[in-house]
């Protein structure tokens, strides 16, 4: 298949995204343009990255001209400061100048610190990003994992300015929930989040996503990167948090399910669907479009969670998360496809809601 190409220009730089099956075989080719003129090339890996797709990054950067240094980073220490700090010492090592390449291949997390390394070394330098998961083909291009600081806490992030990106969609081609299924739910998120036009194609989008159609999963993987850039360049600054959607419940739940075995795409769902009720009471959203909704996660095979919890815990739980990142209890909710914005929810609102969630979910 070809190798699709998408500019994604956000005023003061621009990405060039690619993605296709087989677009690895192209590496030489692409990151050659990355910077004015080859010369050392430092890439951020995953430790359990298959050893033939990294000798094949390798062997690309190497035809292309640089020189190579790594870094092997196991993707659950990727986000912190810690990680960071041991990274420049490995940039300054190195020798890395403004005029060199940073290349992070892997999950999402992996992609992040590559990512963060880009913006923070030297004020910034080129960065080329290789995701391997679909969640982070849909994100680092907009958004990467923020960094978790000394308390634990994970608040350190900038905008990704990435030169490149590129998807080969080999590593996601098979419908598998478990392992894309977060991917699924973030293009569902940025479908409803563009436009009522890309809201109602999405759901032939899904069921080709579904069959482990191609051009379906191409097509939708290119739709979200549109709305996502369109989300961060947004002037509204209530509209440039639309990326939150879902994710305060989600943090919540996933604190009073700790130790339980949930897949982190079940828990943004939950949060999506949540919040989707939440907005009809306050932001008057269709209920019809959050059926609609509801409906998506199913033909994507993300089911509802069953879970006992204590309504009072989980109102704590969210108003923990969402007060240790702003002073107000504020949500990103739906009002239209194609309007997510930041919404106050009244403390009678957010329990009626909640102690109905949560009787919807007992086992």
């Amino acid at each position: 298949m070809t190798i699709r190409r998408k500019l994604l220009n956000f005023g003061a730089h621009s990405t060039d995204f690619r993605s296709g099956f087989g677009a690895f075989s192209e590496l030489s080719k692409l990151l050659a343009g990355a910077v004015g003129r080859p010369n050392r090339a430092f890439i951020v890996a995953d430790s359990q990255l298959d050893e033939d797709r990294l000798v094949q990054v390798r062997h690309s950067l190497t035809d292309a001209g640089y020189q190579l240094h790594q870094f092997d980073i196991d993707t659950k220490d990727a986000c912190s400061l810690q990680t960071f700090g041991e990274l420049s010492c490995a940039l300054g090592s190195a020798g890395i100048t403004g005029e060199d390449l940073i290349v992070g291949t892997g999950p999402y997390e992996i992609c992040s610190l590559a990512s963060f390394a880009g913006r923070a070394w030297l004020g910034g330098i080129s960065c080329a990003l290789l995701p391997t998961t679909l969640d982070a083909m849909v994100r680092v291009s907009t958004q990467m994992n923020a960094l978790a600081c000394a308390s634990g806490a994970d608040v350190v992030e900038l905008t990704p300015e990435a030169s490149i990106v590129v998807c080969d969609l080999d590593f996601v081609a098979a419908y598998d929930v478990e392992s894309n299924g977060l991917g699924y739910v973030y293009m569902t998120a940025a479908h409803l989040a563009e436009s009522r036009k890309f809201w109602e194609s999405f759901a032939s989008i899904s069921e080709g996503l579904v069959r482990g159609d191609a051009l379906s999963l191409n097509e939708a993987l290119g739709n979200a990167q549109t709305s996502r850039m369109n989300t961060v360049k947004s002037a509204s600054p209530s509209a440039r948090r639309a990326f939150m959607y879902g994710q305060t419940t989600a943090r919540a739940l996933a604190r009073c399910l700790e130790g339980q075995s949930v897949l982190p795409c079940q828990l943004l769902a939950e949060g999506m669907r949540f919040e989707a009720r939440l907005a009809v009471d306050v932001c008057d959203f269709s209920v019809d479009e959050m059926f609609a909704q509801d409906d998506r996660f199913e033909d994507l095979g993300i089911e509802e969670l069953a879970f006992s919890i204590d309504p009072s815990a989980f109102i704590d739980a969210l108003h923990t998360e969402r007060f240790s990142r702003a002073n107000r209890f504020q949500l990103a909710l739906p009002k239209h496809p194609g309007i997510i914005r930041l919404a106050s929810v009244d403390d009678e609102t957010l329990e009626r809601h909640v102690r109905a969630f949560i009787a919807s979910r007992r086992p």
